[in-house]
């Protein structure tokens, strides 16, 4: 820990040396009111609890995606039963209809758990056959290492003439900072209105040290999918502390060679230990 704190001080210092001081805090604004509805898949309620604050922080009317043949079996069970239905152009039947009538509302908060890398499939198969031309759609989602990025480019495929926003993805290992980063979202995005740090970028990619390495290790040694090796990093002043951009050596789903960027926060707050918070293929 010592090290880290170490870490963490000489990359504050260096930072204030170049051009990542903290900026002020900007003000922003919210758009215009419109009439929302937060719509989720979730089978093991963590994504549900993403989309309760949601309905709660924009006061939208809330409801849920639901599958014919429940996905209520074990994670291994779940993940051979995507597959097949992957390799097979499948898509699950919906158990009902919506309780509302999409039609009425301008936004729709539109949610699902990572598998395999894209959407969850009831969420989907919803996704495909619903009309949303006209609507602005926020992804949110909720994954094991990543997918955020990768499933909003599969949804702007499907339907490349719907407004959809980049989104808002976590991790469900650290759920309990959903409802904060979640604020956060909303305001940077115009939603909510509000005060917020504005984001630093990353400086340029260098050769890891040793203490990085060793944070590295500490966020991600745990994790039980290999995420590579890390071979370069970036950093960045964040909030309360200091975020990480780790290239690694890593490989694709078919075995093939590739690389991932796997992100990590480390806390100056006494006790925190580095958090690996996303990975991006």
């Amino acid at each position: 820990m010592k090290k880290f704190l170490m870490a963490i001080s000489a990359a504050l210092v260096f930072a204030g040396c170049g051009n990542q001081q903290k900026p002020a805090a900007e003000k922003c604004s919210p758009r215009h009111s419109t009439k929302s509805l937060v719509l989720y898949y979730s089978q093991t309620h963590t994504t549900e609890k993403v989309a309760k604050l949601l309905a709660e922080a924009v006061s939208a009317d809330l409801d849920s995606i639901v599958p014919v043949e429940p996905y209520n079996g074990t994670f291994e069970e779940t993940v051979e039963r995507c597959k097949k239905e992957m390799d097979g152009d499948e898509k699950p039947q919906l158990i009902k209809s919506l309780n509302v009538d999409v039609a009425e509302y301008d936004t729709v908060y539109f949610g699902y758990p990572i598998w395999c890398g894209v959407a969850a499939r009831p969420a989907e198969a919803w996704f495909l056959r619903f009309d949303l031309r006209g609507k602005t759609v926020i992804p949110f989602c909720t994954f094991g290492s990543g997918g955020l990025e990768t499933s909003v480019a599969v949804l702007r495929k499907m339907a490349p003439s719907v407004n959809i926003l980049d989104g808002y993805g976590i991790r469900s290992a650290r759920i309990d900072k959903a409802a904060e980063e979640i604020n956060e979202f909303l305001i940077r995005n115009g939603i909510k209105e509000g005060e917020v740090a504005p984001e630093v970028p990353f400086g340029d990619k260098r050769e890891l040290n040793d203490e990085e390495k060793g944070i590295f290790d500490a966020a991600c040694g745990d994790y039980p999918f290999p995420l590579g090796t890390p071979v370069k990093v970036s950093s960045r002043v964040a909030k309360n502390g200091m975020e990480y951009c780790f290239v690694t050596d890593s490989k694709d789903a078919k075995g093939n060679p590739a690389q991932a960027e796997v992100y990590v926060i480390v806390s100056n707050e006494d006790g925190v230990g580095p958090e690996f918070t996303k990975v991006v293929r």
